[in-house]
């Protein structure tokens, strides 16, 4: 068939020797134009690994090639470097740096006390000596004078001299001293108000090393990238094209080319015109550039760069929703765009779900990452949007970015995505963290790293009630708790945490916000932020400190004390449950009660460590159903105890205070329902109401607003815990203190009616308030205290609230058996080293019938008219303290009551 023209060859194409048809471009050749034309060898510093390129990439940092046509780049071997990209040669490691390993693109500094010629793979150990002896030394074996001065600076007090090369320009730094500091203009910036400055200081490991500060703008590029932006003769996709290969030396870009770049953007923007997908992804790809650069903003420059900055974050945006290209992902390797339509067909979230998947791989290039309706083990973000509860497709613009380079905050710090995931990598971070937190002496560090890809949403038109709710994966596994959670040497606890945040660019920094969700005992898991705005949002990992200066000793004094307490508990019921002539007074019964129900939660708080570990390593699991049965069981008996502790105050009441005219039937019935009964409620609320369970999309995640994180109790400084724990036990300090009070006024006016004297009584009252102070439970008072941030006074009130109420159990078993005569002449009587001395009393019967005598089986003592329990108000009133007898004849049928009616029963 006749032709009356030829066809081109496509791009990445050639017409074959005949002109018959096209062959691909082979490998390390390439052919960018699309009218045709022949393939051209990848110039030196370029490669192309497959056929049918369109245009050759750069090689990258680490790699070089001095061979034009070839299909990869050679990596650098040991002893060099490069750190920019499309190179022909790598460069020497320079004087006191090394490389260890191929294909670096930054030399490592040798360690203290070690030093290195140019282009080494390895450090050689200084001389040792004083200053001088070092220096005469290194002279005599002709070291350069920076070698030398290594040496010197690592005794401590200099910093050797140096030569800085970046995108600034080449700074010669000279020898400085500790606090000295040096201003040199930046290369490529006509006003002089643009310095470097170089600062000689001491680190936290009073290394000395030259602190580093920019107040440059320009580089090498910027002019030329400002050259595009006035250019009216070049298409968007001819200066797209430009762009890319002027910002890709990813080492060399710097801020001001942020702002060049942000300048081309708006010119290719300026009739609001369609952008071909080819545009775009040129666009994508310098600005990933830019994101891959470290722009080295000063500190006090953050809120200007972040203005740049933004700027560039929102054209991103124009780009994404003037891309001819709909409903279909845009990727580069930092960044990715979509813009949805809902009326586009072929939504990516039919159902108001989208979910974005990279495969599983060391590095996260955005090139790889997929778009759909479905998640799966691969999703690294899920986006929801919901009308009210339910979930609604709406158009909206998603860019995605690995790196927080354009979203500047002296705060934060960035996991490299190349950083391998594995446990040494959190230690470091882990161990950098603290050493901010311990450095600035603060319950949380200010510095933060940013632990996953940044999401910018624009949802168009949202309705009134929008809620948008997002799943995102955390770049670096921060692990369970056996690796995100460390103790300190001084017994503290430091734990890595997630937070949800959205970037204010008015202030330049990165603020919490929206609701986190998470498992702290597996963070890998993933993170909910539930939001109800558009922004740009990122997870945040900080750490914090648990148990602020509560040292290990402490905990070591808490164990020891609370394991006497139980053995004290246990003796207690050993010596009273046996002997019913003990066990049958009013008071004893109340007292074992107590007891019970303090060895109960004192032995499930020893017994926790057996089960269950912060590590989460435990028996029972953290935040597990286990771990929640157990919480609650704890949470119920420390406030039966606590009611007991009421009770007994309301007894030693109506016993020494108000004495006459009490009466309170079926006392012991009630008593038990109400000390037992009452806190039932809490622990089911405190769980069943505060624990939530949040989906978005596939992903279900359970907030415990009752469980602690490390531990199967409440969580601290939660509603939970304030509510229905402390507020109970406040209430309870509260009327005990008032009780303690009244019966500490009684005891100081009681009176001696035997032969002892003045310092003797002194001693018993003193005994008896000691006594009834610790019965109350009004140490717990001294815990209220414990959070005031004065450390000498909160250190104070911490060991004075673990002395008195660890050993809680201690002082019972010394009140109610050891100093207790009654019970200490049974057992006496008992075993036979006492004998037994009988006496009887005789109690009144009611409205005149005759009189019964009883005799009691309880041992008295012969000093018991010096009770110092006596109350001067009812002295002559024939009355006993601790009598098993029944007061009326009610109680003779079996009717008992407490106190008797009887106004000559006066006390226990």
């Amino acid at each position: 068939k006749e032709q009356t023209s030829c066809k081109s060859c496509g791009i990445g194409q050639e017409s074959n020797e005949n002109r018959t048809g096209c062959d691909e471009c082979g490998e390390g050749k390439y052919q960018s134009n699309a009218e045709g034309g022949a393939c051209q060898n990848c110039p030196e510093g370029q490669f192309t690994p497959g056929p049918t390129a369109s245009r050759c990439s750069l090689c990258p940092p680490g790699t070089y090639q001095n061979t034009e046509g070839q299909p990869s780049c050679e990596k650098c071997e040991v002893g060099h470097y490069q750190d920019q990209t499309g190179q022909k040669e790598c460069q020497q490691c320079r004087y006191n740096y090394y490389t260890d390993k191929i294909g670096q693109n930054l030399c490592k500094r040798c360690e203290k006390h070690t030093y290195s010629d140019l282009g080494q793979s390895s450090c050689q150990p200084c001389p040792k000596g004083s200053k001088e002896e070092v220096e005469q030394a290194m002279n005599d074996e002709n070291h350069p004078d920076s070698v030398k001065e290594k040496c010197l600076m690592d005794i401590g007090g200099e910093c050797a001299s140096t030569t800085i090369d970046n995108q600034y320009g080449s700074f010669e730094i000279p020898r400085l001293v500790e606090g000295e500091n040096i201003e040199i203009d930046c290369q490529y910036d006509d006003d002089p108000v643009y310095v470097a400055t170089f600062t000689c200081q001491r680190n936290v490991n009073q290394d000395m090393f030259v602190d580093e500060s920019y107040h440059c703008f320009k580089t090498e590029n910027t002019d030329n990238i400002s050259a595009l932006a006035n250019n009216t003769s070049m298409t968007d996709k001819e200066k797209s094209d430009q762009l890319v290969d002027l910002t890709s030396n990813t080492a060399r870009n710097g801020l001001g080319d942020v702002e060049a770049v942000s300048e081309v953007l708006d010119s290719m923007l300026v009739d609001d015109e369609e952008l071909t997908q080819d545009t775009t992804e040129n666009i994508l790809n310098s600005v990933s550039n830019l994101v891959q650069s470290d722009l080295k903003v000063a500190d006090d420059e953050v809120e200007t760069a972040s203005d740049i900055s933004d700027n560039i974050v929102t054209q991103v945006v124009d780009v994404a929703q003037n891309t001819e290209t709909k409903n279909t992902i845009i990727t580069s390797p930092n960044v990715a765009v979509i813009d949805v339509k809902k009326e586009a067909g072929d939504s990516p979230n039919p159902d108001g779900v989208m979910s974005f998947s990279l495969p599983p791989q060391d590095t996260k290039d955005l090139n790889d990452c997929k778009v759909s309706s479905t998640s799966d083990e691969n999703t690294i973000l899920l986006i929801e949007t919901k009308n009210k509860d339910q979930n609604e497709k709406m158009d909206m613009t998603v860019v995605l970015v690995t790196d927080a380079t354009l979203m500047p905050d002296t705060s934060i710090s960035v996991v490299p995505l190349d950083t391998k995931d594995d446990k040494s990598t959190v230690q470091n971070i882990l161990g950098d963290l603290q050493t901010e937190l311990y450095s600035n002496n603060k319950a949380e560090v200010e510095k933060q790293y940013v632990n996953s890809f940044i999401t910018e949403v624009q949802v168009q038109s949202p309705p009134d009630d929008f809620k948008l709710n997002l799943y995102m994966k955390p770049n670096i596994d921060i692990g369970d708790t056996s690796t995100s959670l460390n103790t300190t040497s001084d017994g503290k606890r430091v734990q890595m945490v997630y937070t949800c945040a959205k970037y204010d660019p008015k202030t330049a920094k990165w603020k919490k916000d929206c609701t986190t969700i998470y498992n702290q005992a597996k963070p890998s898991d993933g993170v909910l932020c539930l939001c109800t705005h558009n922004t740009s949002f990122a997870v945040l990992m900080s750490a914090y400190e648990i148990d602020r200066g509560y040292a290990e000793a402490q905990s070591y004094l808490t164990y020891v004390l609370l394991g006497l307490s139980t053995v004290g508990l246990l003796l207690t019921l050993i010596f009273l449950l046996p002997a019913k002539a003990l066990r049958s007074t009013r008071s004893a019964k109340i007292n074992i009660c107590f007891t019970i129900a303090l060895l109960l939660a004192s032995f499930m708080f020893l017994l926790q460590d057996a089960f269950i570990s912060p590590d989460d390593t435990g028996v029972i699991k953290l935040q597990s159903t286990g771990c929640a049965v157990y919480a609650m069981l704890q949470h119920y008996l420390w406030l039966v105890v606590f009611c007991w502790m009421v009770v007994e105050g309301f007894l030693m009441y109506l016993s020494l205070v108000q004495v006459f005219g009490s009466h309170i039937s079926k006392y012991m019935l009630k008593f038990n329902l109400a000390a037992w009964g009452i806190p039932i409620p809490f622990p089911f609320i405190g769980y069943f109401v505060f624990t939530k369970s949040y989906t978005v999309g596939s992903f279900t995640f359970t907030e415990h607003g009752y469980l602690a994180d490390t531990m199967c109790f409440l969580k601290p400084e939660s509603i939970p815990f304030y509510a229905l724990f402390l507020a109970p036990i406040v209430l309870v300090i509260v009327v005990n203190i008032v009780f303690f009070v009244m019966v500490a006024k009684v005891i100081k006016n009681s009176k001696s009616t035997g032969n002892i004297s003045d310092q003797e009584q002194i001693l018993r009252q003193l005994k008896a308030a000691v006594g009834v102070m610790v019965l109350l439970g009004t140490g717990w008072f001294f815990g209220i205290f414990m959070s005031f941030p004065a450390p000498g006074f909160q250190l104070g009130m911490q060991y004075l609230f673990i002395l008195l109420n660890s050993s809680q159990g201690i002082f019972v078993f010394l009140f109610y058996i050891v100093l207790n005569d009654q019970v200490k002449t049974h057992w006496l009587v008992k075993v036979g080293l006492q004998e037994e001395k009988r006496t009887t009393t005789s109690s009144s019967a009611a409205a005149g019938k005759s009189a019964a005598t009883k005799v009691t089986a309880v041992s008295t003592s012969a000093n018991q008219a010096d009770n110092i329990y006596e109350n001067a108000a009812v002295a002559n009133e024939d009355h006993t303290y601790a009598s098993a007898e029944y007061a009326t004849a009610g109680d003779k049928a079996g009717k008992h009551e407490f106190p008797a009616k009887s106004d000559n029963n006066a006390n226990i």
